[in-house]
C-alpha cells in the first residue's frame, strides 16, 4: 500500500496537491481527513467523493503529519489500499447511548471481517468514553484492537465527523480493518513517571471521585500535588480547571498504569471529576512533575516495538493528547518528530481529548494525556 500525506489551508487549495500526487499514477481509496472549520466537511466531500475516494473526516485544530504539526490547515492522509480491505462506519448518538453506539460498531466491524480492528473517532466530550468502548469490544471481543482519540475543538468541545454521505456533531466514526488482510501493531504510552505510595478510592460514582483513603479527594490531591494544581483557584466559585500535567497512574493487573488526568475540580463538596470513568477500590499513584523523560519514554517504546513486532510499515497514525501539548508546549514537536523517524513512513495525527488504545496484551481502555499510535501494513 502506497501512502501520501497533503495539505493546503482551504478546500479550494488541497485540489492542487491531491492532483499533483495522483500525477504518477497514484489511485487513492481511502482519506483520512482533519479539519479545523467544520464548514469545510462538505466541500471536501465533493472534491473527494469525484475522485471516488472514500472519507474518514474528522475535527481538530491541531495536528501533524510526517512533516510537523501544523495549525489552521486541512491536512489528508491519502491511501491506496484495496477497498475489500477497510469499511468506514458512522453510529450517530442521536437516539442511542456511547455504549449503544460502540456496540454497534463492533458488531459492523464481526460481520464485515473475521478478524476486524477499529480506528475509532468519536466527538461529543460529553459522552463517557469508558462505554463506547465497552460497548465496542463486548460486541467484537475484548482481545480486538482499537485504537484512537476523541476529537474536537478543545474550547468549545464542537466537532464534526464525516464520511462521503453523512455527518454527525455527536457520534462515533470508525475504520474498520480486515486484520487478515492488513498487518496492524500498536500502544497507548504516556511516559509519566510514578511517585508515592499507592492510594485508594474510597468514594466514587462516574467519573467523579469523592474520598481517596476516606478523606475529601480535593484536599488530598492538593497536599500532594500543591494549590497550583487547581487553576483559578483564587475565584473560589463553581468547577474549577486543572492541570493537565500531573495525571494520576492506576494500576492495572499486570502491573502497568493507566493515566487519568483530574479535569475539574468542585469545592463545595471537594470532589474531583476525573478524565474517564472510576471504580470504588481502584488504586493509583501520583505522576512525578513531566520532563523531557516523558518525551524520550515514548519514541524508546515505540522503536521497541518497530524492532519486535513491525519493521516496516505503510503508514502511521497517531492520538496525542491535547494535555501533552498544553505540558510541553513547542518542545512536544520532539515527540512528533520521533515518532515520525521511527519508521521514517507517512504519518498523520492529532491532538486529542481523551485515546483509546492498548497498555499491553489486555483489553483496550479510554485514557488520558497518552499517546495512543497505530501503524499499518498491507498484506
Amino acid at each position: 500500500m502506497k501512502a501520501k500525506s497533503i495539505k493546503g489551508r482551504t478546500p479550494l487549495e488541497i485540489q492542487s496537491p491531491l492532483k499533483e500526487c495522483m500525477a504518477d499514477g497514484f489511485k487513492p481509496t481511502l482519506a483520512i481527513v482533519i479539519v479545523s472549520n467544520m464548514e469545510d466537511a462538505e466541500q471536501l466531500r465533493s472534491i473527494f467523493g469525484k475522485q471516488g475516494i472514500a472519507i474518514f473526516g474528522v475535527t481538530a485544530p491541531q495536528k501533524f503529519t510526517e512533516q510537523g504539526i501544523t495549525a489552521g490547515d486541512i491536512v489528508v492522509m491519502l491511501m491506496d489500499i484495496k477497498p475489500e480491505h477497510f469499511k468506514i462506519v458512522l453510529n450517530d448518538y442521536e437516539g442511542s447511548s456511547a455504549y449503544e453506539a460502540g456496540y454497534k460498531t463492533g458488531i459492523s466491524g464481526k460481520n464485515a471481517f473475521a478478524n476486524p480492528c477499529f480506528i475509532i473517532s468519536p466527538v461529543d466530550f460529553k459522552v463517557s468514553g469508558d462505554d463506547l468502548i465497552r460497548g465496542l469490544t463486548d460486541a467484537a471481543g475484548h482481545e480486538i484492537m482499537v485504537a484512537g482519540g476523541v476529537t474536537g475543538n478543545p474550547a468549545d468541545f464542537s466537532g464534526i465527523l464525516f464520511t462521503n454521505d453523512a455527518s454527525s456533531t455527536g457520534g462515533l466514526l470508525a475504520l474498520i480493518l480486515d486484520r487478515d488482510k492488513v498487518s496492524i501493531s500498536g500502544m497507548a504510552v504516556s511516559g509519566w513517571k510514578p511517585v508515592g505510595t499507592s492510594k485508594t478510592i474510597t468514594r466514587s460514582e462516574g467519573p467523579w471521585v469523592f474520598t481517596i483513603d476516606h478523606e475529601p479527594a480535593m484536599h488530598v490531591i492538593q497536599r500532594f500535588l500543591g494549590n497550583g494544581i487547581v487553576i483559578s483557584a483564587t475565584e473560589g466559585r463553581g468547577l474549577l480547571p486543572s492541570d493537565l500535567g500531573y495525571p494520576l497512574q492506576f494500576e492495572r493487573a499486570s502491573g502497568n498504569a493507566i493515566m487519568k488526568p483530574a479535569l475539574l475540580f468542585n469545592p463545595a463538596d471537594q470532589s474531583v471529576m476525573m478524565g474517564g470513568e472510576i471504580q470504588e477500590g481502584d488504586h493509583f499513584r501520583f505522576s512525578l512533575p513531566p520532563d523531557f523523560d516523558v518525551i524520550d519514554k515514548v519514541v524508546e517504546n515505540t522503536r521497541i516495538i518497530k524492532e519486535k513486532e513491525m519493521p516496516d510499515i505503510d503508514v502511521l497514525m497517531v492520538f496525542s493528547c491535547i494535555g501533552r501539548l498544553g505540558t510541553f508546549g513547542p518542545l512536544i514537536s520532539n515527540e512528533i518528530e520521533g515518532l515520525a523517524s521511527t519508521w521514517g513512513k507517512p504519518m498523520i495525527g492529532y491532538f486529542s481529548l481523551g485515546e483509546f488504545g492498548k497498555l499491553d496484551e489486555g483489553r483496550c481502555e479510554f485514557q488520558g494525556t497518552t499517546v495512543s499510535w497505530v501503524a499499518l501494513k498491507e498484506k
